[in-house]
């Protein structure tokens, strides 16, 4: 386990704003599970990256941005699949791991490993993990090449977003009656065939995971991450050369890899990063509807 003194959970005002006990805690319980996923790289030869706001807390802060709650970590792909294939077997065994190449029912295209599966944790679980009784997790996310032809490069994209497009309206196409159509049309443009069974879903996750990873690095002068640029950010493209090497930072209390060229990955990603921008992509605090499915227990 790590260590942390009894001031570290205590609550805290960082640039303007209030960070509670909580999620002091379960800052600690992500901590944790990180220095897991490190410590697994490390013996498998992987090099991961600090990413997103992990990578703008190690920056900026030292640590995590206030108002942020997860941590997110990207390797490319080679590195990815080497890291998901080994996690069962090196992670302790209530640890959990969802993603588009393990079992389950996963619907994102990123992995995430989270110190349990289920509600309500154990006794020990929730000691272990600093008094969070929450299941807490660390994203991982897969950085891919893009080819330098640009026929090819739109060529791929394209290809993506219809198989993208096709997993995450699933349900709304199956309900319209329309999903045979969408599927015929799919297997015609990718040279593939779909099992009807209850992994159908899965199955095209999947094939749009593949169509990430078509081409090689030496193919290619960048790499990206294929659903930010179908969500409207085509210019989401990062130099190879940017992650020729990581940086060891400090964070909190441990240290993370981030990229070697770490301010120009900010500055596309963020504009001026060192300005103070309140915000996220989910509701915070992450552990909302846990605490609410605990209290009706």
């Amino acid at each position: 386990m790590l260590r942390f003194n009894e001031e570290f959970f205590k609550e805290e005002e960082r640039c303007g704003f209030v960070v509670p006990e909580m999620m002091k805690r379960a800052w600690a319980a992500e901590m944790e599970v990180l220095e897991h996923i490190i410590m697994i790289c490390q013996k498998h030869g992987l090099t991961y990256y600090a990413d997103w706001g992990t990578l703008l807390g190690a920056v900026r802060h030292k640590g995590f941005v206030p108002w942020d709650d997860d941590m997110d970590i990207a390797l490319k792909r080679e590195d990815y699949m080497k890291l998901l294939s080994v996690l069962k077997k090196e992670l302790p065994p209530n640890y959990h791991i969802s993603s588009l190449h393990t079992p389950g029912d996963h619907k994102q295209p990123i992995a995430c490993v989270m110190n349990a599966e289920r509600l309500p944790l154990g006794t020990e679980i929730v000691q272990e993990f600093y008094g969070c009784p929450y299941i807490v997790g660390v994203d991982i996310y897969p950085l891919d090449y893009v080819p330098r032809e640009k026929e090819l490069a739109d060529a791929q994209l394209t290809l993506y977003n219809v198989v993208y497009d096709l997993g995450q309206r699933f349900l709304e196409i199956k309900e319209r009656g329309e999903l045979e159509k969408y599927l015929s049309q799919v297997e015609e443009l990718c040279n593939v065939k779909f099992t009807r069974d209850d992994t159908l879903r899965k199955q095209i996750w999947r094939l749009s995971d593949n169509i990430c990873s078509m081409f090689t690095e030496a193919e290619s002068d960048m790499l990206t991450w294929f659903p930010r640029q179908v969500k409207g950010h085509k210019e989401y493209l990062l130099k190879k050369e940017w992650y020729e090497g990581v940086v060891e930072m400090p964070f909190e209390n441990i240290t993370v890899s981030v990229p070697k060229g770490y301010h120009e990955i900010l500055t596309l990603k963020y504009g001026d990063y060192t300005k103070y921008v309140r915000g996220g992509a989910h509701g915070y605090p992450f552990y909302q509807k846990q605490e609410e499915y605990l209290r009706s227990l």
